[in-house]
């Protein structure tokens, strides 16, 4: 199949989620935990990461993307912004499948009433859990699942489930890629009674490679039926200054740069 015919598939394809989503309403809900990121080099390339996603991050970013992982790889990542709370991420992925530990704490923190006087501190804990796997459907073309399991133990317990399938086409130095994330999902459920919908969204991304430099596009259905510039991320990496490995990346909300050092084997 040309590279003309697949890009008309796969922008059907986005249109009709695009339409079967955008009556729905959106925001950021409990769940958020599963908004950080969770690769250093996805977040250097300003998270423009789903169609390039070749390591460990696909797990998170594209788990159509697994089939393309060439080595069993153990990840981690750690962060304090501010020193108001503490994030991490632990990922083990083998070729076609890899799972994923997500944990974010904050506090103590301090609560105040509704006319700002202090009532008091108390601490936020929640945990993520994402199970991928991915297989080649054809020449060029992989399928992925993502299953994101939530659990808040603080301030009280809760918990959910979502499914998000993906599609992953490359041909030649190009990938096009499409991630319909919290397509199904369980209502997220709390000890004081409340529920919560996930944030179903459709993201789409887009990737060339050429020669030792890779750039990237990534935008989400929100772009189309909000407007929303924010959701569009571009990035680039370059491995041209080896063994150094430059990256830089931008949104709406800031930009970031990355860079890392790279070993043989």
């Amino acid at each position: 199949m040309s590279l003309c015919r697949y890009g008309l598939v796969l922008l059907v394809l986005a249109w009709t989620l695009v339409i079967c989503t955008a009556g729905h309403a959106r925001y950021i809900n409990t769940a958020s935990l599963f908004e950080l990121g969770a690769s250093a080099r996805a977040l250097g390339m300003g998270g423009a990461f789903i169609a390039v996603a070749d390591d460990a991050g696909a797990v998170f970013y594209n788990p159509a993307q697994l089939p393309e992982v060439d080595r069993a790889t153990l990840s981690s990542l750690f962060t304090r912004p501010y020193g108001v709370y503490s994030y991490g991420a632990l990922s083990a992925v083998r070729r076609g499948w890899g799972a994923q530990l997500l944990v974010l704490d904050a506090g103590p923190l301090e609560e105040r009433d509704l006319y700002g006087n202090p009532q008091g501190t108390f601490r936020y804990s929640e945990v993520g859990l994402v199970l991928a796997g991915g297989v080649r459907a054809g020449v060029g073309v992989s399928l992925g699942l993502q299953a994101l399991l939530y659990a808040r133990a603080l301030p009280g317990p809760g918990h959910g489930a979502s499914l998000s399938p993906a599609l992953s086409v490359r041909e030649g130095p190009r990938t096009y890629a499409l991630l319909w994330r919290n397509a199904l999902s369980t209502d997220l459920r709390f000890s004081g009674g409340g529920r919560e919908p996930w944030t179903a969204d459709l993201a789409v991304g887009f990737s060339w490679r050429s020669g030792f430099t890779v750039y990237a596009v990534d935008f989400t259905e929100q772009l189309f039926t909000r407007g929303d510039v924010s959701s569009v991320r571009v990035g680039i990496e370059s491995a041209r200054f080896r063994p150094l490995v430059l990256r830089a990346g931008t949104h709406r909300e800031g930009s970031s740069l990355g860079v890392s050092v790279r070993w043989r084997g």
